[in-house]
Order: C-alpha cells, then structure tokens, then sequence
C-alpha cells in the first residue's frame, strides 16, 4: 500500500456553513475528498509547505535503488558528527535521530515516488534540514492512520513526531518532502 494519494490543485474545504441546502443527489462516500489535508480512511495528506530560505546546502546525494540508503545512512552520520560537533545538540542521539528521519523519507521516495531520490543535507547554524526529491509530481505525500503496526506507511508519522517540523512542496523538478531539526551546528 502506497504512503501517497494521487493529489490535484488542492482546493479549500467547504465548511458547513457553505454548504447548500441538501436538495439533490449526493455524491457516494467513497470519493476521494477535495480538500487534501481531510482526513482519509487510510490517513490525512501533509499539508504542503516550504522550508526557510535561511539553509545552505551541505552535501547532496542520489538514490537509485533501496540498496544504496545504507551508504547514505553512514556518510550522513560522518557529514552530521563534523558539522554540528562540540554542542550539546550536536550528540550522536540527535544524529541518529535525523538519519532514521532522513532513512524513511528516501524509503518513501524509492518505493512511492519516481526515481533516483535526491537527498539534500543543509544547515542555518541553528538548524539541520533535510530534503528528499523525486520526479514524481502526480502523488502527495500522507500521513497513514488506522493502520495496525507491521503494515507499515508511517515514515511520515515518524518524522513529524522526530523533527522540530516537516512539509512538502512539488515544481518543475519533482516532489520535495522535508524536515527541520534543532542542531546549533559548529562554526
């Protein structure tokens, strides 16, 4: 089962002030809602978002293949212990904190999304952002609810419950899921 939802231009929902009179016929429950941060029966889509502006990019990689994220995860290991070293934030915790978040999302993007998965690693002095790219444009990214544990589809709620926050956004290049950390990151 798939982490995303096939996603057009978001639309505002309607309230129920709105809302006309019922009069007509009504469309059958099974349609997919308008509004993409509605809850679902599979979960709530991420409402979209960009990252500040303020980051600088550090370091960047690309993923062919579910294979390869065991190399990201120790080279973003070493990247994150010579950049945010010597500051109480800056523990091998909060490390391995941002590696299990940046882990699921390019998970998520290798097997949702189009391939390869860019993943970019950037600082602010203050913060660690990680972003995740894919080519895939048609799917938003969301949050999986009601599912028992071994089903998997719970990156997301793992990130949002691990990050300072997390959001998304798609243009011309693809979809970017990311996610913030606190980390005063050394000089």
């Amino acid at each position: 089962m798939s982490d995303e939802l096939d996603a057009g231009a978001p639309a505002p929902a309607p309230t129920t002030a709105d809302a006309p009179a019922l009069t007509g016929p009504v469309p059958p429950a099974s349609l997919p809602p308008d509004d993409l941060t509605a809850v679902l029966d599979h979960g709530r889509a991420l409402p979209a978002s960009h990252p500040s502006d303020a980051f600088v990019a550090l370091r960047r990689w690309s993923l062919e293949r579910a294979d390869q994220l065991r190399v990201l995860r120790g080279e973003l290991r070493e990247q994150l212990a010579a950049s945010t070293s010597g500051t109480p934030s800056g523990t091998p915790r909060v490390h391995e904190t941002i590696v299990l978040v940046t882990s699921e999302l390019a998970t998520n993007a290798l097997a949702h999304g189009r391939p390869p998965a860019q993943v970019r690693l950037s600082l602010d002095g203050r913060s660690v952002l990680v972003v995740v790219s894919d080519g895939d444009t048609t799917h938003a990214p969301f949050l999986a609810e009601g599912r028992a544990p071994g089903e998997g589809g719970f990156g997301l709620q793992i990130a949002r419950r691990l990050s300072r926050d997390v959001g998304w956004w798609v243009d011309a290049t693809g979809k970017h899921v990311w996610a913030a950390f606190d980390v005063d990151a050394s000089s």
